[in-house]
């Protein structure tokens, strides 16, 4: 049972960190992020970095995997709306 678990949770890294790729990529292709809050952002890596240490202190590897590429995105669309 514990992989059938794993696996749904890796189902949902891939399907949860897709949601902010095209965004991302769109700013970079654009260089345009004007109609991104800035408040939205700050508050997403906030939320990320609560769950990245709630992963990591259970030891969940999915939830840390899919944390850590959402942040990174995340940090890479805060780079975006700080020099675009």
């Amino acid at each position: 049972m514990k992989n059938w678990r794993n696996y749904l949770g890796m189902v949902g890294v891939v399907t949860g960190s897709m949601t902010f790729v095209p965004q991302v990529y769109q700013a970079w292709v654009t260089r345009s992020v004007g109609d991104l809050s800035i408040w939205m952002i700050l508050i997403l890596l906030l939320n990320v970095s609560i769950w990245l240490v709630y992963g990591i202190t259970g030891k969940d590897k999915p939830m840390i995997l899919a944390n850590l590429i959402i942040m990174a995105l995340s940090l890479a669309m805060l780079y975006f709306k700080l020099t675009f």
